[in-house]
């Protein structure tokens, strides 16, 4: 089977009817929160806050009678390293397909169904990464231009759903000032003093930011790119959001809080950092997101793919790794 046809099949099975399961005498919101942990998708064990936030969720869907509300806060670009940025590529892609089947699961035990929301973080990264808003709105514009050609696979009861945090405002400087007044809040919760950093967290700063012309002659550059990172959530309008009880927070890696699902069945990556691949297996491949590390230490080969509909300069090849 070539990388292409294993892609159209996968979208074809995606798109079949959601099967709902005969939960028999089990209250609906046990049933769904079942779906919810599933460790078919669930990486990690979810901490306290995370069920906590679950179950209320899950509480106001069922006592209103509306979908399953649940959000994945994420970078909103492709980290500018790879040839693949500004744009998406089959990372995004293979993320969505796999989110969408744990929604899938989710919407068998509860007719109204489920609502995925995608809830970028692009914004930010113009003041702490030094990403011009062009790259950045490349990148939402390939997401949701994917997003509307993949709708055609989503069965009934599943939906998805795109937001940028920039959007909460009417313009950047309102957001520059809540992010200066977070930044005096974590400030003073830090004794004044900037973030310390481990070592794993200077290299994910080394390899985020785009140094500016004589940016690095500040020794405490990364301190400071920290800072920001380390407020984003606590402007009012961030915190407004993550207050939201009606959504169960989900992401691809561990974060508190939130459900950690994995990118893909075999990956447990950010997808944004990362690009996509297809490894050979049995069955045919394993879809897979590959960090920089991995991709540097992969061995792989290019083929051609054309998939009807799925536009852009990088879903006209695929990485297949043997």
């Amino acid at each position: 089977m070539k990388p292409q046809e294993y892609i159209i099949e996968t979208l074809k099975t995606l798109a079949k009817p959601v099967q709902f399961v005969d939960i028999g005498k089990t209250p609906v919101e046990e049933a769904i929160y079942a779906k919810v942990m599933s460790k078919k998708f669930r990486k990690v064990k979810a901490d306290e806050g995370a069920i906590s936030i679950t179950k209320k969720a899950i509480h106001l869907a069922v006592a209103r009678n509306e979908p399953v509300k649940i959000n994945l806060i994420f970078g909103g670009n492709k980290l500018w390293h790879f040839e693949e940025a500004p744009e998406i590529d089959w990372a995004e892609l293979f993320t969505v397909i796999y989110l969408s089947r744990w929604m899938k699961s989710i919407a068998s035990v509860f007719k109204p169904g489920v609502y995925l929301e995608f809830y970028s973080e692009d914004v930010v990264l113009e003041s702490m990464n030094n990403l011009p808003k062009a790259e950045t709105d490349k990148y939402t514009k390939s997401f949701k231009s994917m997003l509307t050609w993949f709708d055609q696979f989503l069965p009934k009861g599943v939906t998805i759903g795109y937001k940028r945090y920039g959007d909460e405002y009417h313009d950047v400087s309102e957001y520059l000032a809540e992010l200066e007044d977070a930044k005096v809040k974590v400030l003073k919760e830090l004794g004044g003093k900037l973030p310390v950093l481990s070592e794993e967290q200077k290299a994910a700063t080394e390899m985020n930011v785009r140094l500016t012309p004589g940016q690095s002659d500040d020794s405490e550059w990364r301190e400071k790119a920290e800072l920001i990172h380390q407020s984003i959530e606590r402007t009012k309008t961030m915190e407004r959001y993550i207050g939201d009880t009606s959504f169960i927070p989900s992401c691809p890696t561990y974060f508190q809080g939130c459900i950690a699902t994995g990118s893909t069945k075999k990956s447990y990556a950010k997808f944004w950092v990362a690009v996509g691949a297809l490894e050979h297996s049995k069955e045919g491949y394993n879809e897979i997101v590959l960090t920089p590390k991995q991709l540097a230490t992969t061995k792989f080969m290019w083929e051609k793919v054309n998939i009807p509909g799925l536009n852009g300069k990088n879903f006209q090849k695929i990485r297949v790794i043997d």
